[in-house]
């Protein structure tokens, strides 16, 4: 079962259109940890069912998705939620 992670910020590419970093909180047992991770790292991790990541927007959880052009190029969904990041 993954494990859900808050993203607080993500990075774009300099034409503002590809999403090359996330970061943010994690609770967990012990507390609240920061993270980072390219956005390659963050696709493999929802890939393999190790975490899910959210952005909360009015209390509400909407959850990142991984896209998938034409071409097989994977990239984080930068609509919807994410959009308020940037």
């Amino acid at each position: 079962m993954a494990a859900s992670a808050q993203v607080t910020w993500a990075r774009t590419a300099d034409n503002g259109a590809e999403i090359i970093a996330i970061g943010g909180i994690r609770k967990s047992f012990f507390g609240k940890t920061q993270w980072r991770l390219s956005a390659e790292e963050a696709i493999a991790m929802i890939e393999q069912d190790e975490w899910r990541f959210f952005v909360e927007i009015d209390d509400e959880k909407e959850w990142l998705d991984v896209s998938e052009a034409p071409d097989g190029t994977k990239a984080l969904s930068a609509d919807g939620p994410v959009k308020n990041l940037l």
